[in-house]
């Protein structure tokens, strides 16, 4: 798969964890994993994509926390592990993520502060978070850079 630059196995009934291997692609711009029965953790080896613009592992099984590791998929513009049961903490490293505009969490366990580092998504055109356990103050409203 020298030349892969897309895998899309989005809408399958695809079951068992990602192979951490899959993080050996690193000519990957997009991969979507989305709809599917994948359960387990989220490999960290998927931290090595560095090309991803678009990460889609919304709609599975995925327990555990977010891997700091993905914070250096820095060309991501689009980013979503909603509706899984990913647990823990945000990992502040979602902070180097710049060039995001899609940051889509929504529907998992996450609990704790959300990570005064998300203020530096200054690109966000849409932020969903909702219904985990997170607490306290939003960063980017206390930042003065929203509302």
């Amino acid at each position: 798969f020298e030349r892969l630059s897309s895998l899309k196995l989005n809408n399958n009934n695809l079951s068992g964890a990602i192979p951490p291997s899959l993080g050996n692609i690193t000519t990957l711009t997009e991969l979507n994993l989305g709809g599917n029965e994948l359960t387990g953790n989220l490999p960290p080896e998927l931290g090595n994509l560095t090309n991803l613009k678009e990460l889609f592992l919304f709609s599975n099984r995925f327990t555990g926390t977010l891997p700091p590791q993905y914070g250096r998929l820095t060309q991501l513009n689009v980013f979503t592990v909603a509706t899984n049961s990913l647990e823990g903490s945000l990992p502040k490293e979602l902070g180097y993520l710049t060039n995001l505009t899609r940051l889509n969490i929504f529907k998992n366990k996450f609990e704790g502060k959300i990570p005064q580092e998300l203020a530096s998504l200054t690109n966000l055109t849409n932020l969903s978070i909702a219904n985990n356990k997170l607490s306290g103050e939003f960063p980017m409203l206390n930042e003065g850079k929203g509302g």
